[in-house]
C-alpha cells in the first residue's frame, strides 16, 4: 500500500482500502444489531406470560410483580378450569383422594373436609364447581379454588400451585378476606370488590389455559 499522500493510489491498495471499511461497516451494524435486540426480548417476557400465552404460568408472587419477566420463575401449567372438571365424562380424571361422587362405600368429597370451615357446610367439590353463573361473591373463587386443587393433585400445576399451597391460599383468604402474594400486595376475590391491588380469580385462571 502507498503512504505517500501525494502519490496517487494504485488499484490494488483501493480495493484493500475498501474491504476494511465495509468489514468496519458491518462490524457496526452488527454491534447495534445486538444492541437493539436485547432490549425487545426482555421487553416481550412478561407481556407473553401475561397475556397467558400457551401453558405459560408464574407463581402468585411473580404474577404480582416485575419478576414474571424472569425466564426462571416461568412454568408451563396444563391445568384444566371448573367447567371441565364439573362434567361427568371426565370424573375418572379426578385425582385420589378426591371423589366427585360416591364410589366403593365412599362417598362424595365435600368442600368443608378438604379446606375446613368458611363455606357452604357439607357442598360437594363437585356442587361448588357446578355453581352455575359468573357469581359477584365468594362463590367465583370457590370454584376456582375447587379447579386449582383439582389441578395440583394431578400434577398440572409443577411450580406454581401444590395442594398445600391451594389450602393456603383459601384459609388466608377466609381470614382476612383477600390473599397476599407479596408483601403490600393485596388480591381480593376481584380487583373492584373492593377496590385493591388485584384480583386472586384472575391468577388463578392463568393456571388454567385448559
Amino acid at each position: 500500500m502507498n503512504d505517500n499522500p501525494n502519490e496517487p493510489v494504485s488499484a490494488s491498495d483501493s480495493v484493500t482500502l475498501e474491504a476494511k471499511q465495509a468489514t468496519l461497516i458491518a462490524r457496526r451494524r452488527l454491534l447495534r444489531g445486538g444492541l437493539s435486540v436485547a432490549p425487545v426480548l426482555m421487553a416481550a417476557a412478561p407481556r407473553s406470560v401475561m397475556a397467558g400465552g400457551p401453558g405459560a404460568c408464574v407463581p402468585a408472587s411473580s404474577f404480582a410483580s416485575i419478576n414474571a419477566s424472569r425466564p426462571d420463575l416461568q412454568f408451563t401449567c396444563a391445568g384444566r378450569t371448573p367447567g371441565y372438571w364439573k362434567q361427568e365424562q371426565w370424573f375418572g380424571k379426578w385425582p385420589a383422594p378426591y371423589l366427585p361422587v360416591a364410589k366403593g362405600g365412599f362417598n362424595a368429597t365435600t368442600f368443608n373436609s378438604v379446606f375446613g370451615s368458611g363455606y357452604s357446610a357439607n357442598k360437594t367439590l363437585l356442587a361448588v364447581l357446578a355453581q352455575e353463573g359468573n357469581l359477584a361473591n365468594r362463590d367465583a373463587l370457590a370454584r376456582h379454588i375447587v379447579a386449582a386443587l383439582l389441578n395440583a393433585a394431578s400434577g398440572k400445576t409443577p411450580g406454581v400451585l401444590d395442594v398445600g399451597r391451594v389450602k393456603g391460599i383459601w384459609s388466608e383468604f377466609v381470614a382476612k378476606g383477600y390473599y397476599e402474594p407479596t408483601a403490600g400486595i393485596k388480591w381480593y376475590w376481584d380487583s373492584g370488590v373492593p377496590v385493591g391491588t388485584g384480583s386472586l380469580e384472575v391468577w388463578l385462571k392463568s393456571t388454567m389455559p385448559v
